[in-house]
């Protein structure tokens, strides 16, 4: 049976309330990512691709007072419609919008099948595993991983969460800036990190680590955050990282899981609203081109 892309074009701002740490404004566009990334030259590159979209709310357009009951009710009804629009036969893949739509993405996954089954690669520059309480910015996508692998202090989206993702099913892929409480969380839940020094001081042992890792599942979650690559090539993100990868190392690993048997993709944080957007829509589309299977 052959395998289609089916994308789920999520038009979301709703994890980015303030100023990212470190920032200097809203990240203000990022909602209308998918739909630079998306467009209908790339979706040529596939055969009988499908596009299917949701849109969050914004942010100001929610009472503070029901804030993370909104994250929890909008991320389970996207969840539900990612199961019920997928085939058989098609491989997720969401295309935000801030990285709280993998939220939602992440869920779909793990109420469909056995949580056990699902490995999870994450790329990214940061570690999306603060509380509220710890949080430097207080916006839900530098946290939204949390309630996957441990407790979380919003009860209400703690709820919605099925299963947890267990030690050793775990892996970053990055040059990680961590906060105190995150590197806690790394550290007590042994989470792997393959970094730029590992790649290239150590590139066939990694690669070969990467390999065993995926062949261990039956099904791999890859959620690709744009700001993984360095802020010279990908600036038009809500964090660009000053220590991030090149691409070269970054596609030695995607060659890697683009022959995964299964797999679900999302990628996140292109805001075509920045400065220099082009470059970093492009390199969205590569990374896609090299996950996605016609």
């Amino acid at each position: 049976m052959s395998v289609r892309p089916h994308f789920f074009k999520t038009y979301s701002r709703l994890g980015m309330i303030n100023v990212p740490h470190k920032g200097t404004k809203l990240n203000l566009g990022v909602e209308d990512g998918s739909d630079s990334v998306i467009t209908k030259e790339f979706l040529r590159h596939f055969s009988n691709p499908r596009v299917t979209a949701y849109k969050f709310p914004l942010p100001q357009d929610i009472k503070e007072s029901d804030y993370q009951k909104t994250i929890a009710q909008l991320s389970k009804k996207f969840a539900e419609l990612v199961n019920t629009s997928l085939s058989p036969n098609e491989t997720q893949v969401v295309v935000g919008g801030d990285h709280s739509v993998a939220f939602g993405s992440l869920l779909a996954v793990l109420t469909r099948m056995d949580p056990a089954s699902v490995g999870y690669i994450q790329f990214d520059s940061h570690g999306d595993v603060h509380l509220f309480k710890t949080s430097p910015s207080g916006n839900f996508h530098g946290m939204w991983l949390r309630p996957f692998i441990d407790e979380f202090d919003s009860p209400g989206i703690a709820a919605v969460v099925p299963s947890s993702l267990k030690p050793g099913q775990i892996m970053f892929i990055g040059n990680l800036e961590l906060e105190d409480e995150e590197k806690k969380v790394f550290a007590s839940k042994k989470i792997i990190n393959i970094t730029s020094d590992d790649l290239s001081k150590n590139k066939l042992v990694s690669l070969a680590h990467i390999r065993k890792f995926i062949e261990k599942f039956n099904h791999i979650y890859i959620s690709f955050d744009i700001d993984v690559f360095n802020r010279k090539l990908v600036s038009a993100t809500g964090t660009p990282a000053e220590n991030g990868f090149w691409p070269d190392e970054v596609f030695d690993v995607l060659d890697i899981l683009s022959h995964a048997k299964r797999k679900s993709i999302d990628l996140v944080e292109v805001n075509p609203h920045r400065e220099n957007s082009r470059a970093t829509i492009e390199m969205a589309q590569k990374v896609l081109l090299r996950l996605v299977n016609n």
